[in-house]
């Protein structure tokens, strides 16, 4: 937010020539309404701030009709179309089970990430060419194209497409959580960097978290030799935890022998701090453990059940908070489980969803799918 506000205020650079781009639709939002708190009494007109996925989704609607790697026009397909629609058909047509779809997808999606791919001999290498051939033939068919290749596409499009152009004169590029970029993402931030753009990162590589999409913590850990002139500016004080805390977690990082070397220091008003592990030898004995601590916090300390938030990192079918609420539910204290969910995912949302679709383009083949799918209407 500073780094924004010192372009604009200090520099002079007109926001419309400032991008940054963060990991998730939430950071983004909040970044943008500080960033718009900070400028307000400077001028109304802001930098542009978005997820990398939407940006790349933004310049290839832009550069459509120079892009012939996607079915036009450019369509995403969505979590419920993806399950619903995509998932299930390739299940019919290759006579396998949704769990092997699943898993063929998730390859396909690991190899755009890694850039994988791009290697010579791919398409020789690949895991099942009759999947590959399928999906290519679906998605030609329904004219979709899936969220899980957007940035690849946009990689792909700013290398090969001379003529690709970008929805604004971008001066500077400012990249949020820098350590979590994955190969794809980063090859992405230097084809920007080629087009003269000036690249800031910012992040920790101690601090990379999405191993699952194949973050890669090297890219921030090679910043200074992929960007020649660098500098690096190190913030020393952490302001966030006590002193038992930073040392514990100075001993966690210090096990990756690759790390950076970083001076880290609690503030000087910083408290010793208290660090606790709990271990517990399964689900059952660690829900038990959730749940008796909630209940000493509600009838010793004094707490409501809503001071009390319990996060899972996953939940697919409830196989996590199914577990906890029962040993909640079993000492009398109230919970709810809150896993996510529009209106928009209910079946009246979504036909109202694919109704507004068909209005915006009457060939959208996955939005009248979805009305023959749910509607009871009699249409094999």
């Amino acid at each position: 937010t500073r780094r924004v506000a010192y372009l604009v205020t200090e520099k002079g650079i007109p926001p419309n020539q400032i991008l940054v781009v963060t990991f998730t639709r939430t950071a983004a939002f909040e970044l943008r309404n500080r960033i718009a708190e900070i400028l307000e009494s400077q001028q109304n007109e802001l930098p542009r701030v978005s997820t990398l996925h939407s940006f790349a989704l933004r310049q290839l609607l832009r550069n459509s009709n120079l892009i012939e790697s996607i079915p036009r026009p450019l369509r995403i397909a969505d979590d419920w179309e993806e399950r619903n629609i995509i998932l299930e058909d390739l299940k019919t047509i290759l006579g396998y089970n949704l769990k092997t779809v699943r898993k063929r997808f998730n390859l396909l999606s690991a190899d755009w990430q890694t850039l994988d791919v791009d290697k010579e001999g791919w398409q020789n290498q690949f895991i099942d060419p009759q999947f590959l051939g399928a999906w290519r033939q679906h998605r030609e068919v329904f004219g979709y194209t899936l969220r899980s290749e957007l940035v690849y596409q946009l990689k792909r499009a700013l290398e090969q497409t001379e003529e690709f152009s970008l929805e604004s004169d971008y001066l500077y590029l400012l990249v949020d959580e820098y350590q979590d970029l994955n190969r794809c993402d980063l090859a992405v931030i230097h084809a920007l960097r080629d087009k003269g753009i000036e690249i800031f990162g910012a992040g920790d590589d101690d601090q990379s978290i999405y191993g699952f999409r194949y973050a890669n913590p090297e890219g921030i850990r090679r910043f200074d030799r992929d960007y020649i002139p660098s500098s690096s500016l190190i913030l020393k004080t952490c302001v966030r935890c006590d002193r038992r805390i930073i040392n514990l977690f100075s001993f966690v990082a210090n096990l990756d022998p690759t790390r950076l070397e970083k001076p880290l220091k609690p503030r000087n008003d910083a408290g010793e701090g208290e660090v606790h592990i709990l271990r517990f030898v399964n689900q059952q004995s660690e829900s038990k453990g959730v749940a008796t601590i909630c209940k000493y916090l509600l009838d010793r300390k004094g707490y409501v059940p809503n001071d009390i938030l319990i996060l899972m990192r996953s939940d697919r079918n409830g196989v996590f908070s199914s577990v906890i609420r029962e040993a909640l539910e079993s000492m009398d204290v109230p919970v709810a489980v809150r896993v996510g969910g529009t209106p928009l995912d209910t079946t009246d949302g979504r036909i109202f969803l694919s109704v507004l679709r068909l209005l915006a383009d009457d060939n959208d083949s996955l939005a009248l799918r979805t009305l023959l799918i749910l509607r009871d209407n009699r249409i094999g």
